[in-house]
Parts: structure tokens; sequence; C-alpha cells
């Protein structure tokens, strides 16, 4: 048990035990509150913990599911990438020819 529901059951449990001893009731009335109170009290960490429990797992679904999400989405950005590269080196050479056409074409014009 972690220490915060340890903490939380041992606190509520002297706290609720502390109030029914300074509380001026029989004995027999004090116990039954007593009992009340205890088994209010575990249905409640109890409870407490059950829904802690869901939410780790909650939790544990989540990431599974982000990093499938993720691993799927990386393909794609890949897969377009590759796509686009193959697509635009065409007109990259067709842009970096004419540079260097242009480049040619005024080394010789500033010669002259």
């Amino acid at each position: 048990m972690s220490s915060f529901k340890s903490g939380l059951l041992w606190g509520a449990f002297f706290g609720g035990l502390a109030g029914l001893m300074n509380a001026p009731r029989p004995g027999k009335e004090t116990r039954e509150m007593l009992k009340d109170y205890i088994t209010q009290t575990t249905d409640d960490v109890n409870d407490l913990r059950f829904k802690v429990d869901n939410l780790k797992v909650a939790i544990q679904r989540l990431q599974q599911e982000s990093i499938k999400s993720s691993k799927i989405i990386n393909e794609e950005i890949q897969t377009t990438l590759q796509h686009f590269n193959e697509e635009t080196q065409p007109r990259i050479r067709r842009v970096m020819d004419k540079s260097d056409l242009l480049v040619k074409n005024l080394e010789k014009n500033s010669q002259i």
C-alpha cells in the first residue's frame, strides 16, 4: 500500500476514533458508530484504490495507443518525404542546371 493510501486510512481511522472517544455517548452506541465509521472509511479507501487502479490502466492504454499512433504517423511522414524527394528531384536538377548556365553566362558576359 502506498504511503498516501496508508496515511489516508490511518488518519481517517484515528481522527474518527478520537472524535468518537470524546463524544458523550454510551459505549454500545459509540462502538456501533465506530464500526459504521470504519466500514464506511474502508469502503471509501477501497473505492479510491479501485479508481486509482483504473486510472493507471487507462493511462497505460493511452501511452500504448499514442506509441502506436506515433509510429504510424512517423511512417506516413517518411513515406510522404520520400515521395516528395522523388517528385522534386527532376525539378531541382533543372533549376540547378539553369542556375549553373546562368552563372556561366554571367561569367562569360563579365569577361567581355
